[in-house]
């Protein structure tokens, strides 16, 4: 089970993220936390933010980073499953638990490798018997629990998990921002931990972690698809289902790596450009490029004036742990001159909650559905359609299709990289699967995200390689 730290100011218990916030906030050495907005700023400290003025502005990033607003409405903690290491949003955990518990369910991980690193201990982290126990069953009190509950409003999985991870209330009321009447501001600054996640701070990432990632690089299925294929064919639950290219591997992260989810789908979507030998593939020397490789290009890119206000949105980038999604994934296409289109859904005023999610199931189904070729009946129809780099609030994953199910709903088909696919598709790659003993729906939960998962949010965002049309033509 997990263990409690001491408060050295006020011996008071608490999980190791919670000590972190429980000290900045009630035991803050400025005047006060950092975690409490201050008064709004003036359009004078704006213009010097955004390199308005006098000021250089190529030459304030310590001036950027000083003036970053603390005030962050996401909170993060590190997922409690061993081995895991990945710090998300609270209002995600349940979620990404859930796909912990797929994995176990399906036999577990397949066979990884067995680094030996100097990594800090993970006995504060919970045993593999203690995860899969959802924060009402850890406090019988709370009701309800985030599996009755969902994942927004008040009550529920977020403060839920607030609560068992000790994680104090903040407040949520931000002060407007002021700016002088008739000023012109260019409101580019610094992002913060919404967006980049916790280490959004971080100048350089531990080196233990480096060491691993530069070792093992990434793990990746070759072949899952023709495998998830095989499931959807006996699968009573779906009416049809549309997949990509099958070149395209499910890249994942390693082992107590932590988040680096928008690294991996850029990884999963190069897979299939190098994969297929499409536009883009020599730009990338023909192979997958490392996790500091995509970083060097980014930043490389920012050099060469595309996209540079990403240098003052994110800071460094080389060798630290912060979050990236489908504006540095955009810049890096950009730099190599590989085509690509973005796509953002978001509700409209007016409006219903799930507007935005049905525009992406509509979007995803017209994008695999009109490439030339493709047959349009049987249960599994297969294009040769690149994946989809897919962002919502907190996470990223890449899409591979989409399926219809009998009773008429939709749901993605996805790789998410935090999670690494389970024995009962990897022992049948490059095989037929074995009938007797499939359980088609047991294995596909674990790669569909339909209304239960996407109702929680109302944004998405999407990345489309765009591809010459002498590549897309049907599988057979």
């Amino acid at each position: 089970m997990s263990t409690k730290a001491t408060c050295p100011f006020c011996s008071k218990q608490f999980f190791e993220y919670a000590l972190l916030v429980h000290i900045e906030i009630q035991h803050c050495e400025e005047e006060k936390s950092p975690f409490i907005p201050d008064e709004g700023w003036e359009a004078a400290d704006f213009e010097e933010l955004s390199g308005i003025g006098s000021g250089s502005g190529s030459g304030t990033q310590r001036e950027v980073d000083e003036k970053v607003d603390e005030n962050e409405l996401t909170d993060y903690c590190e997922c409690p499953v061993e081995d895991c290491g990945e710090v998300i949003p609270l209002n995600h955990l349940q979620n990404h638990i859930d796909m912990h518990g797929y994995e176990h369910a399906q036999h577990g991980f397949p066979e990884d490798y067995s680094e030996q690193s100097t990594q800090p201990s993970t006995d504060d982290l919970m045993s593999d018997s203690d995860y899969l126990q959802t924060p009402a069953e850890h406090t019988p009190s709370m009701s309800p629990g985030p599996a009755e509950a969902g994942l927004n409003g008040p009550g529920t999985a977020s403060s839920n998990w607030r609560h068992l991870l000790n994680i104090p209330h903040r407040p949520r009321n931000q002060p407007p921002l002021h700016v002088a009447e008739g000023v012109q501001v260019k409101q580019v600054k610094r992002l913060g931990k919404k967006e980049l996640g916790t280490y959004h701070k971080e100048e350089r990432m531990p080196e233990w972690l480096f060491n691993m990632i530069t070792k093992y690089n990434y793990k990746s299925s070759q072949g899952a698809i023709p495998v998830l294929a095989q499931y959807i064919q006996q699968s009573s639950k779906t009416q049809y289902a549309y997949l990509c290219n099958p070149a395209t591997q499910h890249i994942s992260k390693l082992r107590r790596e932590g988040g680096f989810c928008g690294y991996r789908n850029i990884q999963m979507l190069v897979s299939y450009i190098v994969g297929t030998g499409a536009v883009g593939a020599a730009a990338f020397g023909y192979e997958i490029p490392t996790i500091f490789q995509i970083q060097d290009m980014i930043e490389n890119a920012w050099d060469r004036g595309i996209h540079p206000d990403g240098r003052i949105e994110l800071g460094v980038l080389r060798r630290t742990r912060k979050y990236i999604g489908t504006p540095e994934a955009s810049t890096l296409f950009q730099s190599l001159g590989i085509q690509w289109s973005y796509t953002g859904l978001k509700n409209k005023e007016g409006d219903a909650p799930t507007a935005s999610e049905h525009r992406l199931y509509d979007y995803v189904e017209n994008y695999f559905s009109s490439c030339p070729g493709v047959k349009t009946r049987g249960s599994v129809r297969n294009t040769t359609r690149p994946p989809l780099y897919f962002q919502h609030q907190g996470h990223s994953m890449t899409i591979i299709g989409i399926e219809r199910t009998a009773k008429g709903t939709r749901n993605l088909l996805v790789f998410d990289p935090s999670h690494q696919d389970p024995t009962s598709i990897t022992k049948y790659i490059g095989h037929s699967i074995d009938h007797s003993r499939a359980h088609p729906d047991d294995v596909l939960k674990f790669y569909r995200r339909g209304p239960k998962y996407l109702s929680a949010y109302q944004h998405f965002e999407v990345l489309q390689y765009v591809i010459v049309l002498s590549f897309c033509n049907v599988v057979s």
